[in-house]
Parts: C-alpha cells; sequence; structure tokens
C-alpha cells in the first residue's frame, strides 16, 4: 500500500522523518553511554551501524513509487533494504550489549527485566534472519517474503518500544 499513488505521498515523508529521528536516536545514545562512562575517546560502533540503517532507510523511501523495470535497479533496492536489516540489528546488539555490560552503573536509572526482553528480542531477530536467509535468496515464496519482511519491521520496531519503557520515570 505505501508504493502506490497517492498513499506514498504520505509514507514517504513519514518515513524520511522517521530515519532522521533514528539519526539522533543513535547519536544520543553515544552521547549519553559516553556520559555514564565518563569517556569521549571510545568508539562506539552502534552509532556507526544505526546511522548507516537509517540512511539505507532514507534511500528506500526516496524510491518508494519509482518503478523502472531494469534488474540492476531492483537489486539496488533489495540491496538497501538488506543492508538497511542487517546495519539496524548489528547497531541493535551492540547498543544492547553496551547497556549490559553497563548495567549495574545504570541500574537505578532502568528495568532490568526490559534490558532482558531487549535481548532476547535482538536474538530473535537475528536468528530470523540468518533462519529466512535461504528463502529470501530464492526465487518464489512472494507471501512468505512479504509476511516476513512486515513482521520482522514490528519486531524492529519493538526495539524502540522497548527502549521506552527501559527507563524508569523519575
Amino acid at each position: 500500500t505505501a508504493r502506490t499513488y497517492p498513499a506514498y505521498l504520505v509514507f514517504k515523508p513519514a518515513m524520511i522523518l522517521t530515519a532522521i529521528l533514528l539519526i539522533k536516536y543513535w547519536i544520543e545514545n553515544k552521547k549519553l553511554i559516553q556520559t555514564i562512562e565518563n569517556e569521549t575517546e571510545k568508539k562506539r560502533y552502534f552509532v556507526l551501524f544505526g546511522v548507516l540503517s537509517a540512511l539505507c532507510l532514507i534511500v528506500h523511501s526516496i524510491f518508494l513509487g519509482i518503478h523502472f523495470e531494469y534488474d540492476l535497479y531492483k537489486l539496488f533496492r533489495r540491496f538497501v533494504i538488506v543492508a538497511f536489516i542487517i546495519f539496524e540489528i548489528i547497531a541493535q546488539a551492540i547498543l544492547v550489549i553496551t547497556l549490559f555490560k553497563i548495567k549495574d552503573k545504570i541500574s537505578e536509572l532502568i528495568n532490568k527485566k526490559i534490558l532482558f526482553l531487549k535481548i532476547i528480542l535482538v536474538c530473535i531477530l537475528s536468528i530470523t534472519a540468518f533462519a529466512s536467509l535461504p528463502l529470501l535468496i530464492s526465487s518464489g515464496h512472494t507471501y512468505f517474503k512479504h509476511a516476513l519482511e512486515w513482521n520482522y519491521f514490528v519486531g524492529v520496531i519493538l526495539f524502540y518500544l522497548l527502549t521506552f519503557l527501559f527507563w524508569k520515570r523519575r
């Protein structure tokens, strides 16, 4: 539905705005963790992969609703969406590992049960991605691919809902 006129006139800008907010999310997480650990120099790769993921989402959104019958264009669009998923899962995994390592320092500020839910979610997303890869690269299985895509994105978005629930209210 998001690929057809007039729906993509709303969906595309909303996705681009979402991607911009994701960039801010990853940068703010880096700043927060640097503040908690009282350091500035340590590399935080989750922000790199998170921003790359958001940039892929922007590129994907720009090309929604545009149709070319070129195999190279179709390959490019597949590559962008797969890169988005891979970068997003890597970023989420590294962030969860980082939060797990500093959980004792921030125990008064967080809900540890939500941290474990985030760990389980990232594990499920990673396992699902690897397990479904053979079907995704093969031809056919269109309905399975669409169902997997939409449900997978619900899982990816659930990570951000869990982030909202992760921090205790003061």
